[in-house]
């Protein structure tokens, strides 16, 4: 049926994000939505460093125009949702968007790790 379809797909993207080290999922996956973040591992964000971060991923995503991500508080902290639905979606949709996450995450952890050093120089001479 298409509801196990969608099931199965979710499955298979929180499977890419549990052994991803620079994202993490935050939630269950009973149905075909899998709630994440983008938490890179060679950081040590703030609560709200990595809120920002996933902000500015969200809508670096959703301004592609391929796919669309939505979002929700979990725990107090920004997460990021991709929902399975439509009745065409299939491995290769779902793939992209794991792919598009990649791409558009990179520069910003690479940002990320730029403040961050700079900060704990600046407080390290200071």
């Amino acid at each position: 049926t298409h509801l196990q379809r969608h099931v199965d797909l979710a499955h298979q993207f929180a499977t890419w994000v549990d052994s991803h080290t620079d994202f993490e999922r935050v939630a269950p996956v009973p149905f075909s939505v899998v709630c994440f973040r983008a938490n890179p591992s060679r950081n040590k964000l703030e609560s709200a460093a990595l809120d920002t971060l996933n902000e500015k991923l969200l809508e670096a995503i959703n301004s592609s125009g391929e796919v669309f991500l939505s979002h929700t508080r979990l725990h107090g902290q920004f997460v990021l949702r991709l929902a399975i639905g439509h009745i065409r979606t299939n491995e290769d949709h779902i793939k992209r968007a794991w792919l598009l996450l990649q791409e558009h995450a990179a520069p910003l952890f690479a940002c990320q790790s730029s403040d961050h050093s700079t900060t704990e120089s600046g407080s390290l001479s200071g």
